[in-house]
């Protein structure tokens, strides 16, 4: 075993000179991903904040004093005017309402994301809401009635997840979702160098003749892609752990904007964070074993590049699709489906949901299938068409 150890320490070597590959693989994620994950959303955030805090104009046509009052206590400017919806679209304002027949109409345009005239339509949804409140509550007080009779219950809506998910919130997907990519793109720097790299400089087929087992030489390259997968992992992960935990800590009401709590408060107990690091070991094996195979079987540098793109689709595009599965029942099998099933047990252990069961299947399941891939990567080895097909 000496031998593979030995592969692995040349091939990693090899990565570590070139400093801008370290940066752009190791450095750069721990600094861009608080930026790309929490950055836009504290941003919207605070710039809706602070538009609703704006004293707006808006334009009006027909509306009662009642009305005109209710929006002024709302920041918000009347301007009288012919047609508010011709002016709204003309972009004169962010915001119109007219009064016909005892029907208030609010013009905003509301197309093309998030815009300053939605930002206002809400307000004034909320001014003309309060106003209608108020004029039930003075009718009923006129007949003598309570306000409560038209609300003889409250429905009150409990969130029953425990602290673990509400503190994970949409972090629990997005870290399995982040730890392929971050695996995968780490570990193809050592793959490709290490095969289709290695054909072009011409020095395969010296390390080809030296008195080893095939298979220590193919272990030994996975082994190098793995230990390179698994610290870009680490260091994409690292940044958006602590993008979360800074936002959770200094911006919490922000990060709750539209329903999707991105959360940043994970807590992990010793045996999750094992379970973790297990399923991340088990994914980098595979994807690194089946990068080499791969990797081998392309002529050039260039060409292993155009195969692995596809290996990374097949990678990302299944794990869309776990955003759903809240939605439908996930059966016990999904457990041995690749990549999948690493990415729903995370989510487990984030969660603190994760069964016996479904450890075992996933972790046998993958160590099965990287083991294959390994297999693969041995025989491709002991290929000539295959070795020196350039």
């Amino acid at each position: 075993m000496d031998f593979v150890f030995r592969v692995s320490w040349k091939e990693l070597v090899q990565v570590f000179r070139d400093r801008k590959l370290v940066f752009s693989t190791l450095v750069l994620p721990v600094l861009l991903m608080p930026v790309l994950m929490f950055g836009p959303t504290l941003l919207l955030g605070r710039l809706v904040q602070q538009t609703a805090e704006k004293r707006q104009e808006v334009a009006v046509a027909g509306l009662p004093e009642e009305a005109l009052r209710a929006l002024e206590a709302a920041h918000l400017v009347p301007v009288p005017v012919q047609d508010p919806e011709v002016l709204v679209r003309e972009g004169k304002y962010p915001a119109g309402i007219a009064y016909r027949d005892g029907v208030y109409r609010v013009y905003a345009r509301l197309s093309g994301g998030v815009t300053e005239g939605q930002v206002v339509a809400g307000k004034v949804q909320n001014a003309l809401q309060s106003l209608k409140e108020r004029k039930v509550a003075e009718a009923l007080a006129q007949k003598g009635l309570p306000l409560e009779v038209l609300s003889p219950f409250r429905v009150e809506v409990v969130d029953a997840a425990t602290e673990r998910e509400k503190a994970s919130g949409l972090l629990g997907f997005l870290l399995p979702f982040f730890l392929v990519i971050f695996i995968l793109s780490g570990g193809q720097v050592v793959a490709v160098d290490a095969t289709a790299g290695e054909k072009e400089k011409g020095t395969l087929e010296a390390l080809l003749t030296a008195p080893v087992p095939l298979f220590h030489l193919a272990l030994g390259k996975t082994l190098a892609a793995v230990a390179m997968a698994l610290l870009s992992g680490v260091a994409g992960l690292s940044g958006l752990a602590l993008g979360g935990a800074w936002a959770h800590r200094f911006a919490p009401d922000l990060l709750a904007q539209g329903g999707l709590p991105l959360g940043g408060g994970l807590a992990l107990d010793g045996g999750s964070f094992l379970g973790l690091s297990l399923s991340a070991f088990l994914l980098a094996l595979l994807m690194g074993a089946a990068m080499v195979a791969l990797g081998l079987y392309a002529r050039s540098f260039k060409e292993a590049q155009s195969y692995l793109a596809p290996l990374q689709l097949l990678a990302i595009l299944p794990l869309l699709f776990l955003q759903f599965r809240g939605l439908v029942e996930v059966p016990s099998w999904t457990s041995l489906l690749p990549i999948v099933n690493v990415a729903l047990l995370m989510d487990a252990l984030f969660k603190g949901t994760a069964t016996p069961l479904s450890m075992v299947l996933t972790w046998g399941s993958t160590l099965a299938y990287a083991l294959l891939a390994l297999g693969l990567a041995v025989w491709a080895f002991g290929r000539e068409d295959v070795v020196f097909r350039n």
